[in-house]
């Protein structure tokens, strides 16, 4: 089965320090972060796994990282029989 890692960078979320102690970020929608990532990935005839998503903060930076799986045509076993 083949497969591509990603790291994908989320633009405009980073840690904004809130405290001495303590940095948050701005509100997101994880769903509508995967549903982006879905359709970058569609037109290659790939698939996100939803299962490895990773989120990853790097130098304050919001990242999301995963595994992609070529979509596989189904296949179907069919039995003609005759009357």
């Amino acid at each position: 089965m083949e497969s591509k890692i990603f790291s994908y960078k989320v633009e405009g979320i980073t840690l904004e320090p809130s405290t001495d102690t303590l940095k948050v970020s701005a509100v997101f929608d994880r769903k509508e972060l995967t549903e982006k990532l879905k359709e970058l990935f569609k037109a290659d005839g790939f698939k996100v796994d939803e299962r490895s998503i990773n989120y990853k903060i790097i130098d304050d930076q919001l990242y999301i990282q995963g595994l992609a799986v070529k979509e596989e045509v189904a296949k179907s076993i069919g039995f003609m029989t005759g009357k």
